[in-house]
């Protein structure tokens, strides 16, 4: 005797037409849940990698009072004895990179102007381990331990210098006076993100030291290891341990520095959610019907089985096993169709650096990548099954209260 899931699979298959247009139809939800799910997260991921890569690090050491007074970039509230506490740093469990810096006001003087930005004084070879800056040299080289700049390709541009130009830079020291000083321009960086690109100029931390007249003092420390939170949670537990002498410091994450950023990803990407959601209800109201149609068409079908034999729970679970059947079929066929699409956008990417305008107000890189997770899957998997079972339970429980002989008779 055929098992009722032998039955249900029969009838999936032996009503091929209806079975297939079903199962397109969850195939199509799925694949597009799926591929839009890490679409959005690879936003979100993308972004926020980015901002660490660009700039802030996974987290940052600074005196506990700075952040009050960052905006008028405070040169009394600065960590002392940086190459020390630097070693300190690497030798501790879950940071593997620490870059001091100097961030102060700059003015550039050049025979065709002059101009003010943010400049900061860098460890050029610690930034190495910390961000990207070495990997976005476009004219000339990194700093190579030699006193020089190095200047954004908007500045450059504005300022009309080359590599091996000389430009004065001036600032004003900790204790108020103006000083300056002449650094030959060693690169020219291009970030592809107007914020850095028109408005910082590095320069090697100890020709930063002596315009500042600072010794061995840094204003910040930038970290790098794996996982934010992670690198957060070890410096503070080596803030704990620097001593009573040392100035208070204080341990932030990444997203103390990106705000702006943090909070726009966000919103954009509630609405993309918001979005997603509308576009998938009008997919499921599409299955919901399919499903109900197809349940609808087999009225009498699943009367006369009643009347051999068939109980009310059985023919409800008949109906229920077809559409798991189908679910089945339809949400592993939409996953390998979306499969291929998946791994060309989280492994290779999508090229957007001519698309995105200079003046974009989060940092955008090179290569976009869509960011892919178990529970994107699973919520596709839940879609696909979730929908099937919804378009068919409730017709289901309508055939099954159906006079027998009134609808065989061709009342329905």
């Amino acid at each position: 005797m055929m098992t009722m899931t032998g039955l249900a699979a029969r009838n999936v298959f032996r009503n091929r037409r209806r079975s297939i247009l079903n199962m397109i139809a969850i195939s199509i939800g799925v694949a597009l849940m799926f591929v839009c799910l890490g679409w959005v997260q690879g936003y979100e991921t993308y972004i926020y990698s980015t901002v660490i890569r660009f700039q802030t690090g996974s987290a940052q050491l600074l005196h506990e009072g700075y952040e009050e007074e960052a905006a008028r970039l405070p040169l009394d509230l600065v960590l002392p004895e940086y190459p020390q506490v630097r070693s300190r740093l690497l030798a501790t469990p879950g940071i593997s990179g620490a870059s001091g810096r100097i961030d102060f006001l700059a003015r550039l003087i050049t025979p065709a102007g002059s101009v003010r930005l943010l400049g900061q004084g860098i460890d050029a070879e610690a930034e190495r381990d910390v961000t990207i800056l070495s990997r976005k040299i476009v004219r000339g080289s990194y700093l190579d331990g030699q006193p020089g700049l190095l200047l954004g390709s908007g500045i450059a541009g504005k300022l009309g210098v080359e590599p091996g130009s000389v430009v004065f830079v001036s600032a004003t020291d900790k204790y108020g006076v103006e000083n300056r000083t002449a650094l030959p321009v060693r690169g020219i960086f291009s970030f592809g993100y107007g914020a850095m690109d028109d408005g910082i100029v590095y320069l090697d931390l100890p020709s930063a030291q002596y315009l500042l007249d600072l010794d061995d003092e840094v204003t910040r420390i930038v970290l790098a290891g794996p996982g934010g939170d992670r690198v957060r949670a070890a410096a503070s537990g080596f803030v704990d341990g620097l001593g009573e002498g040392y100035p208070p410091t204080k341990a932030y994450g990444w997203q103390e520095f990106a705000k702006a950023t943090v909070s726009g990803v966000r919103t954009d990407t509630y609405s993309f959610y918001v979005v997603a959601v509308i576009l998938f209800g009008l997919i499921i109201v599409g299955i919901l019907n399919s499903m109900s149609m197809s349940v609808h068409e087999r009225t009498r079908e699943l009367s006369t089985l009643r009347a051999i034999g068939f109980r009310r729970r059985d023919a409800k679970r008949l109906i229920l096993l077809e559409s798991l059947i189908l679910a089945a079929i339809g949400t592993a066929t939409g996953l390998l169709v979306a499969a291929p699409v998946a791994v060309w956008l989280g492994i290779y990417g999508v090229d957007i650096a001519g698309s995105i305008p200079k003046d974009f107000p989060v940092p955008f890189g090179e290569m976009y990548h869509a960011d892919y997770r178990p529970w994107h899957a699973l919520v596709s998997i839940a879609l696909g099954i979730g929908a099937c079972l919804a378009g068919s339970i409730i017709p289901a429980r309508r055939v099954a209260r159906l006079p027998i002989a009134e609808t065989i008779g061709g009342g329905m």
